[in-house]
């Protein structure tokens, strides 16, 4: 099966073009009556109507097809906006390669809580729900999530997070209501109802607010503040250590797709504010 931008479950198979849509979506509607084959998204959405999945096979195979970005996914995210909030799971959705939790391998389905670390190594990803946000965590990355207290019980359902440290690499995330804080070693960013997509490394932070409001902050420019609002990736930032002449600058979008910010909010019942269509942009792993 193809996990992610072309890359089987073992990391090495060849896989034909349309290997990963026939293995994530089966066989059905390969071709029509015109001869071309069934777009993936509409395949998947047949065989949810046709009751051939059941809702976790469902939401498994959605991410597939959105974080392999092969193709738009406006009905299948149709199909999980349907969905009821007690429907939607919450815990690790999806791993490749090596992704720890606490020092421990990631399991599938497993829940994620304020308190826990996760760590990526390379050719590595994670997607995982916790609360009302959605996370898609890329290879090489630290990230550690923390609530408004500390000794949370770990039983029954996720606590929602109010922390997101990102001490090292590349997280993309969607965050529901409420305030929420992420810090790197260089930035602070206080978000409200936000997709956010950061790259950290030690002496500068890459930040795209992808949509929502964020008051920013740099680190090693203590009085530093910049407050941006943006709907569809408006402003990306540079954020740099104090040894930069300015804390921020203007950045190119890059490394992001809005496929994959579709496929995160989907995963907690709701859509982007630029709809489900989904532009392709800017994808380059």
């Amino acid at each position: 099966m193809l996990l992610y931008n072309g890359i089987s479950d073992d990391g090495l198979s060849p896989l034909s073009p349309h290997s990963w849509e026939d293995s994530v979506l089966g066989p059905m509607g390969v071709e029509h009556a015109g001869g071309k084959r069934t777009p993936p998204e509409r395949r998947l959405a047949m065989a949810h109507e046709r009751g051939t999945l059941d809702r976790r096979d469902f939401l498994k195979r959605l991410m597939t097809v959105g974080v392999a970005g092969g193709a738009g996914v406006t009905l299948a995210v149709r199909q999980v906006l349907a969905m009821a909030p007690s429907q939607l799971v919450e815990g690790v959705r999806k791993v490749q390669g090596t992704v720890l939790v606490n020092g421990s391998p990631a399991q599938l389905n497993s829940l994620i809580f304020p308190g826990d670390v996760l760590t990526t190594g390379s050719a590595s990803l994670a997607v995982f729900v916790v609360g009302s946000d959605a996370y898609l965590l890329r290879e090489n990355s630290r990230i550690e999530l923390l609530g408004e207290g500390k000794g949370e019980a770990k039983s029954g359902s996720s606590k929602d997070v109010s922390l997101v440290k990102v001490a090292a690499g590349k997280l993309l995330t969607v965050f529901g209501k409420g305030k929420k804080r992420l810090e790197t070693v260089t930035a602070s960013a206080g978000v409200r109802g936000t997709g956010l997509y950061v790259e950290a490394d030690p002496e500068v932070t890459y930040l795209c607010l992808c949509y929502g409001d964020a008051d920013l902050g740099a680190k090693g420019f203590p009085s530093a503040q910049e407050t941006l609002s943006t709907r569809h990736h408006d402003q990306p930032r540079y954020i740099l250590a104090a040894c930069g002449g300015k804390p921020f600058l203007r950045a190119p979008l890059m490394n992001h797709s809005d496929k994959e910010l579709i496929m995160l909010e989907a995963l907690v019942g709701r859509k982007p504010p630029f709809g489900t269509s989904g532009s392709g942009t800017s994808v380059g792993y």
